[in-house]
């Protein structure tokens, strides 16, 4: 390699070192990303294949940066990991047998009805265009669009046999608290049993006023119009997920199931924190599980993180040092892409960065604003 083109990836990492926040860091690595890249010179392919490799310094020195003083890998033992599927293919899955409260289907999947909590129902619910986000005129749907992954975030006795009656006992209280609030459609306990919460036909609690979006329209409000999926589990730093292999076979079945019955593409299944807004202060991460460590590849899934979220891209959100320290290296991934997109689109407009988050922002609150008039007009037509 040339001497020159190591005189400035050596300025990079140093500066970057040197930038204490964690996001301003970030920018910075992304606003310089160019100069990281490799050269593209004609030479054999295990010479390209060297180049390609040194983006990772890097991203290696973002990581090192995110990671707390104190940090600790999960005790939780690694599961092996799936490859993921080349094509969006649902796997076929039917209905065997509904027997009393419990259903089987033809995956293995055993869904356990005794809890269900019915809701609100799901009629329709509204979706914009990517192209032209008009508050005004929506289109309406009445399907799930997609499935939203959640950590019960509840208290967790050690997975051991001399633990099963405490275990079983915190398992039934974190029932009754979901089952309570409706607050997702499905729980996972810790020994991979399948309880359905809130029916597939009715709204769950379970993500407010999150964004998402798929190649031509908007989710807003994905309690509508997603379902929830939730782990009984809690938040785990580190490369290993934040569930037992029981509960990752589980979570893959049921996706499968639930895929096929509302033709749900696997782009539109992600984690809660990646979808979570707070409306207030217009920041992304408001909550922050299943941030960095989903094993997505396990359960059937291409690993959506590095996709950009949408609430960055198209309504003008920004994060703070806090969501990118819960996120790691992979969700990073999608922030830099999104970042990428805002630039791209201000510049095509002849606008600044910061003129052009003011405009989506304010296509944000105007949605927000019918959503809450429509939920309102529904609670008064409820009571009369």
């Amino acid at each position: 390699m040339h001497v020159v083109s190591l005189i400035p990836r050596t300025l990079i990492e140093h500066k970057a070192g040197q930038i204490v926040d964690p996001v301003e860091r970030l920018r910075y690595l992304q606003r310089r990303s160019v100069i990281l890249q490799p050269r593209v010179h004609p030479v054999s392919w295990k010479r390209r294949w060297k180049h390609r490799r040194l983006p990772a310094l890097a991203l290696a020195l973002l990581l090192g940066c995110l990671l707390a003083p104190g940090y600790k890998a999960s005790r939780i033992e690694p599961i092996e990991p799936v490859a993921a599927p080349v094509a969006d293919v649902v796997a076929k899955v039917w209905l065997v047998d509904k027997s009393g409260d419990f259903e089987t289907y033809s995956n293995g999947l055993r869904i356990d009805d005794r809890f269900v909590a019915p809701n609100q129902k799901r009629i329709f619910y509204p979706v914009y265009k990517r192209d032209a986000i008009d508050p005004d005129n929506p289109e309406w749907r009445s399907e799930p669009a997609g499935i939203v992954y959640h950590t019960t975030e509840s208290d967790q006795a050690r997975f051991t046999e001399e633990e099963n009656a405490r275990l079983k006992r915190i398992g039934q209280a974190v029932i009754g608290v979901v089952q309570q609030s409706h607050s997702y459609h499905f729980l996972i306990d810790r020994f991979g049993q399948v309880f359905r919460i809130v029916p597939e036909t009715d709204i769950a609690n379970h993500a407010g006023y999150s964004i998402w979006a798929d190649d031509s329209v908007l989710f807003v409000n994905l309690n509508s119009s997603f379902l929830g999926i939730a782990f009984e589990t809690q938040t785990q730093h580190g490369d290993q997920p934040s569930a037992n292999p029981a509960q990752v076979h589980s979570a893959r079945i049921l996706t499968e199931m639930l895929r096929n019955k509302y033709h749900i593409p696997q782009s539109n299944c992600v984690t809660h924190a990646q979808v979570s807004v707070n409306p207030d202060n217009m920041l992304v991460g408001y909550h922050t599980d299943w941030a960095g460590n989903f094993p997505f590849l396990a359960i059937g899934l291409n690993d959506n993180y590095a996709a950009p979220p949408p609430s960055i891209s198209a309504f003008g959100f920004d994060y703070d040092p806090v969501f990118v320290h819960a996120t790691g290296v992979r969700l990073w991934q999608g922030l830099a892409l999104a970042e990428d997109q805002m630039q791209t689109q201000a510049a095509a407009r002849g606008i600044t960065v910061s003129q052009y988050r003011a405009i989506l922002k304010k296509k944000y609150k105007e949605i927000l604003a019918a959503l809450k008039r429509a939920a309102a007009a529904n609670d008064d037509n409820h009571e009369t």
